[in-house]
């Protein structure tokens, strides 16, 4: 863009009137230039004088901007590395993260963005250079919702650069293309009623009553761990998420989202057991967490995992396929799809487990296959089935069974 200065303007006769000349503020794009106006006064403007006083107007107009753009913050020079801006960002906006979240930012930027892009000019960080960053993440993980992820968390920093006044340029999402998932799909393991009820009845407290309450109310594990005997309402038969326990390190902090912080419907069954729980084997403590482990703090969730599911789910003689994650999700998973296989209404699944809206709900479930699927499945496949020709085969074993 060119330089921002006072514009004068000059004023000429041509003829017998007189004639201003001035540039006017928005640049060209095509030329990248202030394209020159010329302004032709009347007869009345009879002197140089007079000619500058009828231009004035316009050039003030001009120097007006010019003025208030010099005024904004110039930005820094855009030869500043990466690894510059991402130190700043991460002493100023990591703080402000919640546990997990600022552990994820911190994980892609000491996995990713620091080893292929720490000595990249902030100035050179065009389209070209995130297609590459992108391509080389997605090569390495192998799944797009990781490279995702992973360019949030670049495009975070890169967006609080801008505003902070360094030199970086646009780019925009839609520019970049991601790549395909290379590798299959995480399987989802729930546990239906049969084998959450199996669960339960094998595990020891506290661990039996956790897995009930995500069982039958759907909590997550750090909300579980972050239950406190005022969050029961026995009165009203309500349980009040209003906090979880980060996994790793126990400190407490708000719920995964704005709907999750929200109270949840606690059946009579569960309201029994946890009446007695109260009044029977609740441990005092100075922040009144309702399950705290012998040395009177909540537990981590990693030790409910290990020590409550897995253990259970080995003297069960539970198997699980390799590379699948097993824990307290498992239960809310079964409970969602329980729900939504036995006819109840999305929209009321959506608001038993607290999500945003119903689609997050089916995103998050389209692992399900209800009544109507199979219904339409199986007259299908009887349509089909009355054009087949009989397989001998499958004759003699219908027979043999008979």
């Amino acid at each position: 863009m060119p330089r921002r200065r006072h514009q004068r303007g000059r004023v000429y006769k041509r003829g017998k009137r007189w004639v201003g000349s001035y540039r006017v503020y928005d640049v060209n794009p095509h030329t990248g230039k202030r394209p020159r106006r010329t302004i032709t006064f009347d007869e009345e403007v009879t002197s140089e004088r007079a000619a500058k006083d009828a231009l004035e107007p316009y050039l003030a107009e001009y120097n007006a901007r010019a003025k208030a753009d010099r005024k904004q913050p110039t930005p820094r020079h855009g030869g500043k590395k990466l690894c510059h801006l991402v130190e700043e960002w991460m002493q100023k906006i990591i703080p402000c993260r919640k546990y997990g979240g600022a552990r994820a930012c911190l994980s892609h930027i000491r996995t990713y963005i620091k080893p292929q892009l720490s000595e990249t000019r902030l100035c050179d960080l065009g389209p070209s250079c995130h297609q590459a960053f992108v391509t080389a993440v997605g090569q390495r993980a192998g799944r797009r919702r990781t490279v995702e992820n992973v360019y949030a968390t670049l495009s975070s920093i890169l967006d609080k650069g801008r505003k902070w006044g360094y030199a970086i340029p646009e780019v925009r999402r839609r520019d970049i293309e991601f790549p395909a998932d290379l590798k299959p799909g995480t399987q989802t393991l729930l546990f239906d009623a049969d084998t959450a009820a199996r669960i339960i009845n094998a595990a020891p407290q506290p661990f039996k009553l956790m897995f009930l309450i995500a069982a039958l109310c759907g909590l997550r594990i750090g909300e579980v761990t972050a239950l406190k005997i005022s969050s029961l309402d026995f009165k009203r038969k309500l349980i009040l998420v209003t906090a979880a326990l980060d996994y790793a390190t126990r400190k407490e902090t708000t719920p995964k989202s704005k709907n999750s912080a929200s109270p949840v419907v606690m059946p009579a069954l569960l309201a029994k057991r946890l009446q007695d729980w109260v009044e029977k084997h609740y441990k005092p403590n100075e922040a009144g967490y309702l399950f705290t482990n012998s040395n009177g703090k909540p537990y981590l969730s990693d030790n409910v995992v290990r020590y409550g599911v897995h253990r259970t789910m080995k003297k069960l003689g539970i198997e699980t396929p390799k590379g699948v994650h097993v824990g307290i999700h498992c239960f809310r998973h079964g409970v969602t799809t329980e729900l939504l296989e036995s006819g109840i209404p999305i929209h009321v699944v959506t608001r038993m487990m607290r999500h945003g809206d119903s689609k997050v709900t089916l995103d998050h479930y389209a692992h399900i296959v209800g009544d109507a699927e199979r219904v339409a499945s199986e007259r299908l496949s009887s349509k089909i089935g009355a054009q087949l020709e009989s397989e001998p085969d499958l004759e003699s074993v219908s027979t043999k069974s008979a």
